[in-house]
């Protein structure tokens, strides 16, 4: 009985020691395109593959870099503590597959938290996560990616991709509904909630084939461009020196097996929060858009979203996917953009990722491995703001690429 008895306790030890276990995952999504620009505007000077490139009007030019997804690779880990209760931890980085570098925010820019979760009561993280804003908009078309989902950033919706020295809590899913709030600090003594953060989304998955999604955040500006240095130091998304404030609501419908539709709204609000920013104070605008989704054969996969803003700018995006495996596809896609009447193109040429969607004149630097280039624009600045040029240009944008998951 007592050898029972102590095989018994033995084995419970075991399992409770073999429950506690911790697992290591290494993941990743790397994109790689050929694309090429044309309907430039003059005068533009760019960086491409850390190269600066001065182009004239309806001059092509053509790169290679990620257009579809972000290029990044991470590590996820996980212990369970019995219960429904497990910590995790989670890094991840950029890799930009045209140079083999990091990108200039940090090796762990994407995120870097730890985190406890329970199955009843949801999931607190501590540390760098995605602005729950930008993860809700992103998936509010139906086939999306990087290029289309521009739009955040054209019409100043989107305080950053990623908030800083956050607190973030998110509920488990209950009647098909997940929410998801999170607060950036600033990690200053001396400037209260200046440079703070604020960004929650709420998700609906109805069992009908209906997905309601709603999400805002905003950015409470510094009065003074003080950033510091160390630990001390604001949190780089929050360094600005402006007030920003978005909101978005979408709804996605699966017509068919093979058939979704999408639409959304989103608004964008920024002010200079006193400080000399003036160029940027008072801008409000908006962006509507709708897209297509449809799985053609398990292996095809064709969308297409259009996107207009309050300010008339446009822009068409068509893509089509094929899938090798159900880790590694090919895809191409067409941009094509219409400027706002007056204005310049709703169309970035930005150095980073070229990503044909917001772009303005006003010059500004930026600094690469071959040195310093001059940009003559892509800071998202709004039609009728400082150093926009009232030279109406279009631009397209053709992508083929492939893009592989492990």
């Amino acid at each position: 009985m007592k050898k029972s008895l102590f095989a018994l306790a033995a084995l419970g030890a075991f399992a409770t020691a073999a429950q506690a276990q911790s697992t290591v995952t290494l993941y990743g999504t790397f994109d790689t395109s050929i694309a090429y620009l044309t309907g430039l505007q003059a005068t533009t000077t760019t960086a491409i593959t850390n190269a600066s490139n001065s182009i004239t009007s309806g001059d092509g030019a053509s790169y290679i870099d990620s257009s579809w997804a972000t290029s990044s690779w991470g590590l996820r880990g996980s212990e369970d503590l019995g219960g429904g209760r497990k910590a995790n931890f989670l890094l991840e980085s950029d890799t930009l597959t045209n140079s083999g570098q990091t990108h200039s925010g940090g090796l762990w820019r994407r995120a870097a938290n730890v985190s406890l979760s329970d199955a009843k009561l949801g999931e607190v993280f501590l540390g760098r996560r995605g602005n729950a804003y930008t993860l809700a908009t992103g998936q509010m078309l139906p086939v999306s990616g990087n290029t289309a989902h521009q739009w955040r950033n054209v019409i100043l919706s989107s305080v950053g991709d990623q908030i800083a020295n956050s607190v973030t809590y998110a509920t488990p899913v209950i009647m098909a509904t997940n929410a998801v709030v999170q607060y950036g600090m600033n990690n200053t003594i001396d400037n209260g909630d200046d440079g703070s953060m604020f960004a929650a989304h709420l998700v609906n998955k109805s069992v009908n084939g209906l997905q309601f999604t709603a999400a805002y955040n905003n950015m409470k500006g510094l009065r003074t461009a003080q950033t510091g240095s160390g630990q001390g130091a604001i949190s780089a998304a929050n360094a600005a020196v402006t007030n920003r404030e978005g909101y978005a609501v979408g709804l996605k419908y699966k017509i068919t097996p093979a058939i979704e539709a999408g639409t959304f709204y989103a608004h964008g609000r920024q002010n200079n929060g006193g400080s000399a920013a003036a160029a940027t104070s008072g801008v409000s605008s908006g962006a509507g858009g709708f897209g297509l989704g449809y799985q053609a054969t398990p292996a095809i996969l064709l969308g297409a979203n259009y996107v207009k803003t309050t300010f008339q700018a446009q822009m068409t995006n068509l893509q089509a996917h094929y899938m090798l495996s159900k880790r590694t596809r090919l895809y191409s896609q067409i941009t094509m953009t219409q400027a706002a009447k007056g204005n310049q193109q709703l169309g970035s040429l930005a150095a980073s990722g070229f990503s044909p969607i917001a772009c303005n004149s006003s010059a500004n630097t930026t600094t690469t491995t071959g040195g310093t280039v001059t940009s003559a624009g892509c800071n998202n600045a709004l039609p009728g703001t400082a150093g926009f040029q009232n030279v109406p240009t279009n631009a397209n944008a053709y992508n083929i690429g492939i893009i592989h998951t492990f």
